[in-house]
């Protein structure tokens, strides 16, 4: 068979006939765009959110490099060096710690940096140059700000440095400084080589399989270098490990930010997001393609018969397809684009490492092709079954055509009835039931929004804030480190002993503070006798609570963990101190809490283990004795007065594996324990006083000691409410986006139904039928699809309430289930509004052109 090479008449047609239904396509390229924007915006917004947070764990770790290989010969590192599959290479030399006693709370490490190693580590100078002379320095203004040194180029430095083997004093002359990280570490100081190499000379000994321990790390060399790509970083290094002959258990250090996993309930409620915008997307447009499809299908078979081809028809179909994606995806991602970029904000500013980046939407190239792609998916998805409908169309069927003629011809084989008088509302009845594929597009559609509504209203209205700001404080102001609760800082960074004398006599001198209490804690594993690890063995280890409670927290391996644990009798544990205003905030208290008796020093308070189906066990009970051992190893016996458990806001949050944590009163715990600062301070003060000292708590926090960080029950009720407003304002914008997309779905169901039926109208109009029955028809129609609709959104939302909003409010500690369907019902007028309007206007529409003039004019 010759072929015709007939493609641009093909296009040419597609184009024509998309062109001639203006209409319908605004309302595709419509749908399209919402589609997108949905689309773009979780793109958006999840990317960038990814983004952020492995920024965040670079700058807690200290690095962008991919990995690293520790304590180096100068040999080793150009064994390394040489290896063809590392894309790029740098090194530092640890010289030393700076241990003046200013910095005794901030961590500073000295070494030599490369230029790109500095780069990688975030500390090349943002001012100034890097260390070229032997006294040059470059510091970050944290270290500087602490030793009370300007941020001037030229400024002296003056240094106690500890290299492990011995100490020096050096004044630095500042050549640079940069922004240093609360989070990392540890601060950075930069000195040049040669500083190094004088003071801290590479060692030529492998340390490889010798073990390396901080007396030996000054003068080592560690290694940074990025692969060609972050994919199974840690495959990687094995491998280079085997190629440049290095022991297996040579110390490398690979970059957490690189192996994030997303845990299960994020990556199931992702999944599910992109599915409801799928599936949304997909019954609009697919519903646009298959009316309009159908309303044309007398075009399609004309085309058959001049000898088009099935496949040809398909193109036509297609390319129209193509075309309004052309239009409709560009503007779903400029739009989808800023509303990512306003809400980005605020869901950050609920996750912990929200304070240590910025909030700038990354706009990735990656993101919106992703999106795009997608959103092409969805349209290529709808459109497939129009595709086929009009190219498997005979001719003849296509001129005799009408909507729903299948379920004619099956009524027709019906007896007939005896004539009656039919009403409006049974005929409307009658109409919608000729394509019932329609019906259930459009109801689902608008169904959607409305269950996706009542569900996020259902998640917000079961948020507690009494629980919410009783499970955050337990009294009106909170003050500690700001290491202490930020869940970003590396562990062996935060202070636990932050509340400083000074701001205790600053406190005092304040107007209405009406009571004082503060929590004291160190971490001292137990030591206990015989007789009282008998008790662990019966209550914890022999136990079918105890196990089951230690199985849930060790994980698979748990029997394998337990046994270790009770094999070498390593109990975890912290010794906390209080004052009476705190014992008194204890919770669940199983035993008699008398501050008179408690402060006597013979008495302690033993705390629980885990919950297990809700029921906690007790490491000890009230009346018998138990042993507490101190820093320096001395133990001391004590009567349990009784069982209770650390409310979370006084309590220390990093949880060992059994926590077995006693209490003791501030006085007893301070001569036993040592001297020592408190972890935490809470105070209450008179109503009348609380906004005042909120601001001085600010003023002082932020310029008299950026240490602390307080908390209050304003700020803890300011997060709730955020936390809230985040929920209900992107749920909201979701539910509406889908609300329009339903709505572009109905009114494009009925405009093509009454086009389609112009002729039928008329012809009704002509036997008798009065305009006002017919316009009650066409609200009928409508009303049905409401009344559908409603139906389906009352079900849906009560089975998901019920359900998904249950499991997944039960996963916030301050969430209060209530079933309701309020918005549901509340959109039902809404939504009866939109029914009655629609039809009405195709109505008037139809009504401008005679009976007469729409029974000569062909569709």
């Amino acid at each position: 068979m010759r072929r015709v090479k007939n493609g641009r008449v093909i296009r040419r047609i597609a184009d024509k006939t998309r062109k001639a239904g203006k209409g319908k396509s605004l309302i595709a390229v419509l749908a399209i765009i919402l589609t997108t924007v949905l689309f773009t915006t979780v793109f958006t917004i999840g990317g960038s959110m990814i983004r952020k947070q492995q920024e965040a764990t670079m700058r807690q770790v200290g690095g962008s490099a991919h990995a690293g290989y520790k304590y180096l010969t100068q040999e080793e590192y150009d064994i390394v060096k040489k290896d063809k599959k590392i894309k790029e290479i740098s090194y530092r030399i640890v010289v030393g710690d700076a241990v003046n006693k200013e910095l005794v709370k901030l961590r500073t490490e000295l070494g030599y940096y490369e230029e790109l190693d500095a780069k990688f580590c975030f500390c090349y100078p943002e001012t100034g140059h890097m260390p070229e002379k032997e006294d040059e320095l470059v510091a970050s203004d944290l270290v500087l700000k602490a030793l009370g040194i300007p941020c001037e180029l030229g400024a002296k430095v003056p240094l106690v440095v500890d290299t492990g083997k011995n100490t020096y004093e050096k004044t630095f002359t500042l050549c640079g400084y940069f922004k240093g990280d609360r989070i990392s570490q540890s601060q950075l100081g930069l000195v040049s080589k040669e500083h190094a190499n004088r003071m801290t000379p590479t060692p030529v000994t492998s340390a490889m399989g010798q073990g390396v321990d901080a007396s030996d790390y000054a003068g080592r060399i560690m290694a940074d270098f990025n692969f060609a790509s972050s994919f199974q970083i840690e495959k990687q290094v094995e491998e280079l490990t085997k190629r440049c002959g290095f022991p297996e258990d040579v110390d490398t250090g690979i970059n957490w930010a690189y192996m994030g996993d997303i845990d299960a309930g994020t990556m199931l409620m992702l999944v599910s997001l992109l599915l409801v915008i799928l599936v949304s997307g997909y019954l609009i447009i697919y519903n646009i393609f298959y009316i309009n499809v159908c309303q044309e299908i007398r075009y399609y078979g004309l085309l058959k018969t001049v000898g088009t081809t099935e496949r040809q028809l398909r193109k036509i179909v297609r390319r129209q397809a193509c075309t309004l994606s052309l239009y409709g995806i560009p503007a779903g991602l400029f739009v989808g684009g800023m509303i990512g970029k306003l809400l980005l904000p605020m869901i950050m500013e609920n996750y912990t490492f929200a304070g240590n980046v910025d909030t700038e939407v990354v706009l990735n190239p990656l993101i919106f092709a992703g999106a795009a792609l997608f959103s092409f998916v969805t349209v290529f998805l709808s459109s497939i079954r129009p595709c086929r409908i009009a190219s498997k169309v005979s001719a003849v069927e296509a001129v005799r055509y009408t909507e729903g003629q299948d379920e004619k011809a099956k009524r027709s084989r019906k007896k007939t009835k005896k004539t009656k008088r039919v009403h409006p509302r049974e005929m409307a009845f009658q109409n919608i039931k000729r394509n019932k594929k329609k019906v259930v597009i459009v109801v689902a559609s608008l169904s959607l929004a409305l269950v996706l509504l009542n569900s996020i209203y259902g998640i917000v209205k079961g948020f507690d804030m009494d629980r919410f700001v009783a499970s955050m404080t337990v009294s009106d102001f909170s003050i500690a480190d700001a290491t202490l609760d930020n869940l970003s800082v590396n562990y062996f960074s935060i202070i636990t002993d932050g509340v400083t004398e000074q701001f205790l006599a600053d406190l005092k001198k304040q107007d209405g503070i009406e009571e004082t209490g503060s929590i004291y804690m160190k971490e001292v594993d137990p030591v206990f006798s015989d007789e009282e690890f008998a008790l662990l063995e019966e209550r914890i280890f022999e136990s079918e609570k105890g196990r089951k409670a230690l199985e849930e927290q060790a994980g698979p391996e748990g029997a394998e963990v337990i046994e270790a644990y009770r094999k070498e009798r390593l109990i975890d544990g912290k010794v906390y101190g209080v004052d009476k205003m705190v014992m008194e905030k204890l919770e669940n208290p199983e035993g008699e809490l008398d501050w008179e008796k408690f402060s006597s020093g013979n008495y302690v308070i033993a705390t629980r283990y885990w919950a297990v189906e809700g029921e906690a066990g007790s490491f000890f009970l009230p009346g018998e004795k138990v042993s507490v051992t101190n820093e320096a190893g001395e133990t001391k016996q004590y009567e349990v007065m009784a069982v209770a458990d650390i409310p979370a806001a006084c309590g220390f949050h990093h949880y060992g594996f059994f926590d077995c944590n006693f209490i003791l009163p501030e006085q007893e715990y301070q001569n036993f324990m040592g001297e020592s600062r408190p972890m935490r301070t809470l105070f209450n003060v008179k109503a009348e006083q609380e906004e005042a000292v909120e601001q001085w708590l600010a003023d002082y926090c932020e310029n008299v000691d950026p240490d602390l960080q307080y908390t209050s029950k304003a700020t803890i009720v300011a997060e709730f409410d955020q936390y809230k407003d985040m929920y209900t304002i992107v749920g909201s914008l979701l539910a509406f986006i889908l609300a329009m997309i339903g709505i572009l779905n109905f009114i494009n169901t009925m405009v093509t139904s009454v086009l389609s039926r112009k002729q039928e109208f008329a012809m009704m109009e002509a036997v008798g039928m009065t305009s006002e029955q017919l316009k009650q028809m066409l609200l009928y129609e409508g009303g049905y699809y409401a009344l559908f609709t409603s139906i389906c959104a009352l079900i849906l939302g009560s089975i998901l309430n019920l359900t998904v909003v249950r499991t997944v409010g039960g996963g916030y500690f301050f969430f209060t289930w209530h079933f309701t369907v309020t918005p549901v019902i509340l959109c039902i007028p809404v939504l009866a509004v939109v029914v009655y309007l629609v039809p009405s206007f195709c109505y008037r529409s139809m009504s401008k052109v005679s009976v007469v003039e729409r029974m000569r004019r062909a569709e």
